[in-house]
């Protein structure tokens, strides 16, 4: 029997955490329709896991070949 998983999100502090933003730029974002979301029945906003830690990996490559830059000169 196939095991079916359901995404997972995380709350706008872990968000803030993940990202090393304040929460309340994260809700920011979220406004401007930067980061996806959606709300919970009591108007909380959840964020999924997946995308926002994909676009972590996007925002945290350019540094990468940035500190390689700066360190090899």
């Amino acid at each position: 029997m196939p095991q079916t998983t359901e995404p997972s999100y995380l709350r706008t502090t872990q968000v803030a955490e993940l990202l090393q933003v304040s929460p309340k730029t994260v809700s920011r974002w979220a406004k401007e329709g930067k980061l996806p979301y959606l709300r919970t029945l009591g108007g909380h906003r959840r964020y999924p896991d997946r995308e926002i830690r994909a676009l972590l990996e996007t925002l945290s490559e350019p540094l990468a070949a940035d500190q390689q830059y700066a360190t090899s000169s």
